[in-house]
């Protein structure tokens, strides 16, 4: 069965708290792919690759903070 959550009821902070994991945790996610990322072009790449990839990396991190932040 499916479960609505009704905000206008009851204590609002456990069920914000409940909406707001899963798009925290593909934030953190998607952080965390930059950065290994970041860290095998490092090793294996040149200044060039390190540089587009740091680029890259952010240019796709606000997409998706601004992205989450207007669907939440």
């Amino acid at each position: 069965m499916q479960e609505q959550m009704d905000f206008t009821q009851g204590s609002i902070l456990k069920k914000l708290v409940r909406f707001m994991l899963p798009i925290l945790a593909a934030q953190v996610l998607q952080a965390m792919y930059g950065a290994v990322d970041l860290l095998i072009v490092g090793h294996f790449g040149t200044t060039t690759g390190i540089s587009a990839v740091s680029t890259g990396s952010s240019v796709i991190n606000v997409v998706l903070f601004t992205v989450a932040g207007l669907s939440s």
